[in-house]
């Protein structure tokens, strides 16, 4: 029978208006999810949409309403920010000062390409803010699925550079593919630099269409040097037992290994729709701007999905593609990282967030959960 034993839920990802990015990464998952009609079209390929943010505004309304209500449901400590490119959206940054004032941590993924030296200070202010960036290379040829010529590039590694110089705590997000991989200890080199490094995630290209530019093979031998130089890129590296997943999945062609993120992350939409897991969008659980919202969120975690998304091997086709910097935290569910380890990311840094996790895994070990 599904658990009905509430979600330890720590976070929400929020994604805003998907669709619209001014980017066109040729393997963006967007445009290969079956999510919603829109993301089928893959209209994340047209030209970007502008929107605007305001307590008054269409999206206004809806984004206060769903962050909202995950909110005042759960008492989330973390609420991650996404799209899209948020930072297309006008006023973007007045929601995000609101909310970093509702949790302990705020999480913003973005390309980087739109954020300016007076939004790096404002969010700095904010006093509670983690910058995830996307980015797959320092060489336009290891980038060039994400961006489409050498001056975009340019222009990307400017505004990431002054990210990176700005203070603030950032984690680089690098989709490992058949161009991005061949550059991989380079690129791990030009990170490591900075006066303040980020932290590096490599992680594998996911989507159905992955199998265009997914690593080949006889590349792997590019992850194996990192791990054989761990010590001398540490600084600016998850635990090592990260790549023990990452070099698993790559030998085993699949993911093997036990995932806990849905029962600690939920992910939101715009729009209102939740789904039970942020790194893949194929179950719409319903939609919490309905008036059927708080059956909608009683669903998280009791639903029979949860059963196939937490179980000990990975079931569902999906899951099995699967492996992204969320991996930390099954990674600590299963022993295979400590809880210092963990928390040693910003991210999880703060003691509630840290207390949550703790809590979360004394019960799954328990039986207390799924």
């Amino acid at each position: 029978m599904p658990s009905t034993t509430p979600l330890p839920l720590i976070g929400n990802d929020l994604v805003i208006n998907e669709d619209s990015c001014n980017l066109s990464c040729t393997y963006c998952l967007t445009g290969q999810s079956n999510l919603k009609e829109g993301h089928s079209l893959k209209l994340i390929f047209d030209p970007p949409k502008r929107d605007d943010y305001s307590p008054t505004t269409d999206l206004g309304r809806r984004i206060n309403t769903v962050a909202g209500r995950l909110h005042g449901r759960f008492d989330l400590p973390l609420l991650k920010v996404t799209g899209g490119e948020i930072f297309l959206v006008r006023g973007i940054m007045d929601f995000l000062e609101e909310q970093s004032a509702h949790y302990e941590v705020l999480v913003i993924q973005t390309n980087g390409v739109l954020v300016n030296e007076e939004q790096l200070a404002r969010l700095r202010s904010f006093g509670n803010v983690v910058l995830q960036i996307s980015l797959d290379s320092h060489l336009y040829t290891g980038n060039s699925y994400r961006v489409q010529s050498e001056s975009l590039h340019a222009k990307v590694l400017r505004t990431i550079g002054r990210i990176l110089e700005s203070g603030l705590p950032v984690e680089i997000y690098g989709v490992l593919n058949d161009r991005s991989i061949t550059e991989l200890c380079e690129f791990a080199g030009w990170l490591g630099g900075f006066d303040n490094p980020p932290t590096f995630f490599p992680f594998p290209v996911r989507g159905p269409d992955s199998e265009t530019f997914k690593v080949r093979p006889d590349q792997i031998g590019h992850i194996e040097e990192l791990v054989r130089r761990y010590d001398e890129f540490a600084h600016i590296l998850p635990p090592r037992p990260y790549f023990d997943r990452l070099l698993s999945f790559y030998r085993e062609g699949k993911r093997t290994f036990r995932c806990h993120l849905p029962r600690l992350v939920v992910s939101t939409f715009s729009d209102g729709v939740v789904t039970p897991c942020p790194n893949i969008w194929f179950s719409d659980m319903g939609n919490v701007l309905s008036d059927e919202a708080e059956g909608v969120l009683d669903k998280l975690g009791s639903s029979g999905l949860y059963q196939a998304l937490l179980a000990p091997r990975p079931r569902l086709s999906a899951c099995h593609g699967c492996f992204t910097p969320w991996d930390t935290l099954s990674m600590y569910f299963e022993s295979e990282i400590t809880l210092d380890e963990l928390c040693a990311a910003p991210t999880y840094a703060p003691p509630r967030i840290r207390g949550m996790i703790e809590q979360a895994k004394a019960d799954y070990l328990a039986g207390a959960d799924v």
